[in-house]
């Protein structure tokens, strides 16, 4: 049980959901106005960052720098996410005649998409044991899957329903990657090993 409570997957997946909620309500600072170009909620991709910031230097390589990249590509996934799908949903879609609903989504997939894709590729960036393309495939693709979410949050006006399930389940994912990337300590020499070396 105990080490059911500490696997990585289960303790990124509770601080993910975690910074979801601290996203919701402590937004932070921006620069910009919606939907132009702009820092958006600039405490929102940082709580998250600092998850997966801890995940790697927890399970993956122990190294600030490599935590300190992490946390500063999944800042960078959030706003690139938030911009994109602003410019998606109310711009770029809306010329090509796009039914509203279907922006949404569209937004959404595409923005849980390429923030994935950043914040897996901040955290193997440092860490080798995350790059394989099963690992990136999985990320990404549960990102994809939860931005769905965004037109839901849209609906009622509430950051949580999409940032509370999309950065539980991208956390958890990574962990699982990080725990099954873990390799074994070697094993020392046994006794005969060594007489034979000595013989």
């Amino acid at each position: 049980m105990k080490s059911i409570l500490h696997h990585p997957a289960l303790v990124l997946a509770v601080l993910g959901a975690a910074s979801g909620v601290l996203g919701t309500f402590a937004l932070g600072f921006g620069y910009g106005e919606a939907p132009q170009l702009g820092a958006h909620m600039v405490l929102t991709g940082l709580w998250f960052g600092g998850v997966i910031g801890f995940g790697v230097w927890r399970w993956g390589t122990p190294s600030w720098v490599a935590a300190a990249t992490a946390l500063a590509a999944t800042w960078i996934a959030w706003e690139t996410a938030v911009n994109l799908a602003m410019q998606l949903e109310e711009n770029w879609l809306k010329v090509a005649a796009v039914t509203d609903p279907m922006r949404s989504y569209i937004a959404g997939f595409a923005a849980g998409t390429v923030g994935a894709f950043l914040t897996w590729a901040g955290a193997a960036a440092f860490t080798r044991g995350l790059r394989q393309v099963s690992t990136a495939a999985a990320v990404v693709g549960t990102g994809a899957l939860f931005g769905l979410l965004l037109p839901w949050t849209s609906y009622y006006d509430m950051p949580v329903v999409l940032l509370v399930p999309w950065q539980t389940a991208v956390a958890a994912v990574l962990g699982f990657c990080l725990a099954s990337q873990q390799v074994s300590p070697p094993r020392a020499p046994s006794v005969l090993a060594q007489a034979h070396v000595t013989d």
